[in-house]
């Protein structure tokens, strides 16, 4: 003799299909990256070869690091002219103020109670003087949403053309959100990553 299944032993079977069933449906468009389009491949070619011509800029913002061990925040003022740079961090570590100036030569730290380093190499010696490996070369063209040339670097845009994330030289860069300039859009927030240290810069002002 055939016995149908009650009612009360079929819900639970059935809440359960249910829920496969719209898990099965969410987990592959999780899965799937967001497919690049021609209109936005051409956008990003368009503006990577405009941002490339920006050689002179000033930004002023906020700058948190966060490593392993410690963390610190302080304002910063970025002025760029073609190779020569002039960064100043407000307020980092508790030195009051601390320089980084550099070209494509060397590069010299001062502190705001006189001490003075130079190197070659701007991470190197910021890791020397201030304790954390700012990837200054990088961020030179991060900054602008450009990838830094030379090494392999895999990346995301929008529909617009704008990096979203960018990886390169070990770094994670994450580009939250731009803001409208006279010329560009420009990013307003980037979050680099590498390891256990982490960047954030908050972009407040940009001058072209």
């Amino acid at each position: 003799m055939l016995v149908k299944p009650s009612m009360q032993r079929l819900r639970p079977l059935c809440r359960l299909t249910g829920i496969i069933v719209v898990l099965t449906l969410l987990l592959p468009s999780c899965a799937v990256p967001p497919l690049s389009t021609p209109e936005s491949r051409s956008a990003w070619l368009a503006r990577q070869t405009a941002l490339a011509q920006l050689t002179r800029w000033r930004a002023v913002g906020r700058i948190g690091v966060i490593n392993a061990q410690d963390g610190w925040h302080a304002n910063f003022q970025w002025a760029q002219q073609d190779a020569d740079y002039r960064i100043d961090l407000i307020g980092p570590l508790g030195q009051g103020r601390v320089i980084v100036q550099g070209d494509a030569q060397e590069v010299r730290v001062q502190t705001q109670a006189g001490q003075s380093w130079t190197a070659p190499d701007p991470d190197d010696l910021l890791e020397q003087t201030l304790k954390v490996r700012l990837p200054v070369q990088g961020l030179r063209y991060w900054v602008r949403g450009l990838p830094e040339p030379g090494p392999a670097s895999t990346f995301q845009t929008d529909a617009q053309g704008r990096l979203t994330r960018l990886e390169q030289k070990g770094w994670i860069i994450e580009y939250p959100a731009y803001t409208q300039t006279a010329t560009f859009d420009l990013p307003a927030r980037i979050i680099a990553q590498r390891q256990d240290l982490s960047v954030k810069l908050v972009i407040e002002q940009w001058s072209l």
